[in-house]
């Protein structure tokens, strides 16, 4: 999703002004991610050591959960609006998108409005560190009191430490449906993408390969990016069914150092996908998007990324690409 370092802007001819490198670079895997739309994240030895150190952070988003659910209940719209970024982006499970608190404090006095205040239950499942200053929350969230499956959703929220305080700058929901009627997603699903892929933008080429490793468990997807000037970068991704969550994921790797992660949902037709994902940048900064991939036929698919964040900073949605098949 968000991705790191990989010249976005060689493929999308997007100006390369000193004030407009880190963006380009931002996203320039999101140009990578085109055959997956996701965002990675590392697990390697010294991630895990790491992770240990992450214990008080960890208190303090627990703790922050604990009163956001406490200030919902209450109907305080100032007290949640301060546990938000200036330029955060809700996006509830009906798709409506919220882009900053002007727009998200509207969304929740007109819900206050129309259904009083109500209790609600967040339930996290998980919380990942990929830097010291950015977290990325799954869990689960009920409101109110009913057992209306309308009223229960899946969450992944993105938080970013400044000022040693946690604030929330994209927080994206998802139906949760019943267990037993819900289908479960299979990495077999994507086994149409395994093959080799080009993208042709104005400024360069990307070459996708993707192959089936781990016995067909894991799709593998390599990135090589080429531009007229023969500057060359490369990037890997993992794809594959995540039995914790019940849903496709995906981690990326950044040859030059960026990393991230992300989660998978159908959209659209049953063939269309959608993922919200984070990334850590080589250099360190953070973002995060949500990624729009349409399965045109066998030999086509298109990718967009939307909803980008740079350090909690709104940025423009990327054009929306065109990969074919290529070979046999």
């Amino acid at each position: 999703m968000l991705k790191f370092n990989w010249q976005n802007d060689l493929l999308l001819g997007v100006s390369k002004r000193k004030g407009a490198s880190r963006v380009t670079r931002l996203f320039s895997l999101a140009l990578c991610l085109t055959s997956i739309l996701g965002s990675f994240q590392s697990t390697n030895a010294a991630e895990l050591i790491a992770a240990s150190t992450h214990d008080a952070d960890e208190q303090a988003i627990r703790a922050q959960a604990a009163d956001y659910s406490k200030a919902f209940g209450a109907g305080d719209v100032a007290a949640l609006l301060a546990m938000w970024s200036d330029n955060a982006v809700l996006t509830d499970q009906f798709g409506k998108v919220a882009s900053g608190k002007d727009a998200i404090r509207s969304q929740m006095t007109s819900f206050f409005t129309a259904y009083g205040k109500q209790p609600l239950e967040i339930k996290i499942d998980s919380l990942e560190f990929p830097a010291d200053n950015l977290a990325i929350e799954h869990g689960t969230s009920h409101v109110g009191t009913t057992s209306n499956p309308a009223s229960y959703s899946t969450y992944t929220a993105v938080h970013v430490k400044r000022d040693g305080n946690w604030q929330m700058v994209n927080v994206s929901e998802s139906p949760k449906y019943d267990a037993e009627a819900a289908t479960v997603p299979s990495i077999s699903e994507l086994s149409w993408l395994v093959g080799n892929w080009s993208v042709e933008g104005p400024r360069g080429n990307l070459q996708i390969k993707a192959d089936w490793v781990a016995g067909k468990k894991m799709i593998r997807c390599d990135f090589d990016a080429t531009t007229k000037d023969g500057e060359k970068t490369s990037q890997t991704q993992f794809i594959f069914y995540d039995p914790l969550f019940k849903r496709i994921r995906s981690w990326q790797y950044d040859w030059s150092g960026g990393y991230g992660e992300s989660r998978w949902f159908k959209a659209g037709n049953g063939t269309d996908w959608e993922s919200d994902g984070c990334s850590v940048q080589p250099d360190g900064s953070t973002g995060s998007a949500r990624y729009l991939f349409k399965k045109v036929d066998n030999n086509t698919f298109t990718w967009q990324s939307t909803s980008r964040r740079l350090l909690g900073r709104r940025l423009p949605d990327s054009a929306v690409l065109t990969a074919k098949r290529t070979g046999s």
